[in-house]
This record gives C-alpha cells, sequence and structure tokens, in this order.
C-alpha cells in the first residue's frame, strides 16, 4: 500500500536559545550533526531538512528540545546487551547514557571493525562512565545465526528474546537520570553581578533561581543552554563545562534602601547605600 502521509520535515522551533536570545552562542544541534543539516549563523540555527538522515543525534544534544519533526532511533537490545542491526551512524554520548540507566545496558554484541564510528561512541561513553563511578559497557561478539533456507524465513526471521525500543530523548531527562553528576555548572562573580534578575528569569530549568534573599545555583538542573550568559550584561555568570559531583551553591544578598530614589534593591554588600542605576548615574539618581 502507498503511504499517503508524511513525515513532518525537520525544524527548529521557537524553543531554540538562539531565537530567544540574540547573544545566545549554543550550537549543539549543528556541531553534532553528521549530515550537515543543521548550520550555525547570525540569525540562529538554519535548518536543511532536505539534508536531515533522521539519526536523531542532535535530539540527545539540545538543551532545549527545540528541535522538530526528527525521532530517535529504534533500537534492539536483549536483556542487558544492546544487539543488531546497528545504524550507520552511530549514537551520541548522550543517547547511550539514557540507554544505560533506563534500561541497565552493560553490553554491546557489535563487530567494531564494521561499525568504526559506534567504537568511538562507545569508548567516549566508557570514558563518562568511570568519571560517574559507572560500570563501563562490555564488547561482545555478535553471535553467529544459522541460516534457514525455508521460503517463509525470507518473510520472517524474528530473533529470539529481541526486543526494540526508542529511548527518551532530551539534556532535560539526562539530567533527570543523573542527578548526582553535573556537566556544567553555572558560577557568577559577585563583584560583576548587580542582581538586575535577568539570569534567573531567562534560566529554563530554574538552575539559577531567587529564593528568600539568596541566589541559588543548582548544577545539577543545568543543561548548558547559556540563556544566562547571553542575558547577562555584566559578563558575571560564567559556565564551567566540567563534569564533576552535582553541587548547589547559595550566594546570600541584602535588601537594601536606596538613599537616592529611595527604592528597595538587592545587594551582595550589607552596607552599599545606592542601587545599580543611581550608583552608575553621575548625579547619584536616575
Amino acid at each position: 500500500m502507498v503511504k499517503l502521509t508524511f513525515d513532518p520535515a525537520m525544524e527548529v522551533t521557537q524553543e531554540c536559545v538562539r531565537r530567544r536570545f540574540r547573544f545566545a552562542s549554543c550550537q549543539a544541534c549543528a556541531d553534532v550533526c553528521p549530515a550537515q543539516a543543521l548550520t550555525s549563523s547570525q540569525g540562529g540555527i538554519l535548518p536543511d531538512a532536505t539534508r536531515c538522515i533522521q539519526c536523531g543525534n542532535c535530539l540527545f544534544v539540545c538543551p532545549t528540545k527545540a528541535i522538530a519533526g526528527v525521532t530517535p532511533n529504534t533500537r534492539h537490545y536483549c536483556g542487558d546487551t544492546l544487539v543488531g542491526p546497528f545504524s550507520p551512524y552511530a549514537p551520541t554520548v548522550n543517547e547511550l547514557l539514557i540507554w544505560h540507566r533506563e534500561y541497565g545496558i552493560r553490553f554491546i554484541a557489535i563487530a567494531l571493525e564494521q561499525y568504526e564510528s559506534w567504537a568511538l561512541s562507545i569508548a567516549r561513553l566508557n570514558l563518562v562512565l568511570k568519571q560517574c563511578g559507572e560500570p563501563i559497557w562490555k564488547v561482545k561478539s555478535p553471535e553467529a545465526k544459522a541460516i534457514n533456507i525455508a521460503r517463509r524465513s525470507f518473510f520472517h526471521a524474528p530473533q529470539e528474546n529481541v526486543e526494540t525500543a526508542a529511548v527518551r530523548p532530551g539534556l532535560r531527562y539526562l539530567r533527570q537520570l543523573f542527578r548526582e553528576q553535573s556537566e556544567i555548572t553555572p558560577t557568577i562573580d559577585s563583584s560583576l553581578c548587580v542582581m538586575c534578575s535577568a539570569c534567573w528569569r531567562a534560566c529554563p530549568e530554574k538552575a539559577i533561581r531567587f529564593e528568600n534573599g539568596e541566589i541559588i545555583l543548582e548544577s545539577a538542573r543545568c543543561t548548558g543552554c547559556s540563556s544566562c550568559e547571553a542575558v547577562c550584561q555584566h559578563r558575571s555568570i560564567t559556565l564551567d563545562k566540567t563534569r564533576r559531583p552535582a553541587q548547589v551553591k547559595r550566594i546570600t544578598a541584602c535588601a537594601r534602601e536606596c538613599l537616592s530614589c529611595h527604592r528597595e534593591f538587592w545587594a551582595f554588600d550589607a552596607q552599599a547605600s545606592h542601587c545599580s542605576l543611581c550608583q552608575n548615574h553621575l548625579y547619584r539618581m536616575r
């Protein structure tokens, strides 16, 4: 039967941080695309649906789930082992990490000499697993199947005990699975920060938030979208891209009243007398 419907074309939605903030620098999807279907430009990420090979790699690195029209690959597994058939393009480390934590995969039955890109992905995965204190994946030799020349076997040849599934994509989901680890740690330089609130208003993951007179930096939530860096006019925020145990940092602020405009403001210095606007004004006023 001829298929009369078409799958939606790959596109970059308004959730993309490059569309939300002019100075955002994220290009994770473009960097990981093997077909160059996504390219970075001054105007944002430009998709080319005609180049897309539906590998799904972009889904596992996008920090804001901004890719539409692409679905993750369905893969085969038997117990704790990932088995063939394998896609010609290797998955990202992020996808394999989700398989590791969600399905308990610890082995892969593959002939690495035939899948060089998979060999590189497995090597990278094992480096990350060692850093996380997790058991690494081991490679098994694929089992040789006896060939059945019966006519029916050409129409239906199921593999015993083999199941298929596609994992849920996204850095948000990966962060939920690995709450004890963080890949990116946001930090604030209190000597530069004026507490304008732009960063915690822009953060879609609430990795930076202001509660009860404290700025809270929760690295386990951060997906590295760089929204906070894009909106910070004073360059007081940096993202440290080092894998380490997750941490929560709190920076205490004080509520003060400006002597010039008499409005309440927050400051790190308990003796601050003027808000940032009046302090930078020639005549100490807005």
